[in-house]
């Protein structure tokens, strides 16, 4: 009985461990601001507030979605507005900041 509940539990901890990591989720979107002064600071504050979950491309049109929301360029998303949309990446712009949430890896744009 003992060993039937061994094999179970590390069953389900093996379970439960695959399952966190999952190698086809992207990886959690960092915003780079593109102003230099102050920019890792302004960086790790901003690349929190933005989730970049998915970027599609409905009917010729790329679309995003970001912290759970969907946009497309000219929309507004938290005081940001939606530069443009490609395959990898979405440029926000707010005032003078511009920030760049990849798919893949922090970027900055100029």
């Amino acid at each position: 009985m003992k060993v039937i509940l061994s094999c179970s539990l590390c069953l389900v901890l093996s379970v439960v461990a695959v399952a966190s990591s999952d190698p086809t989720k992207p990886d959690i979107a960092k915003a780079v601001p593109v102003s230099t002064a102050d920019s890792e600071l302004v960086a790790a504050q901003v690349g929190s507030k933005f989730k970049l979950g998915l970027i599609k491309n409905v009917q010729g049109q790329h679309m995003a979605l970001i912290n759970g929301q969907s946009v497309k360029q000219g929309d507004e998303i938290d005081g940001y507005k939606v530069l443009s949309i490609n395959r990898q990446q979405v440029v926000l712009q707010q005032a003078n900041e511009r920030l760049t949430l990849s798919l893949f890896k922090a970027m900055k744009t100029q």
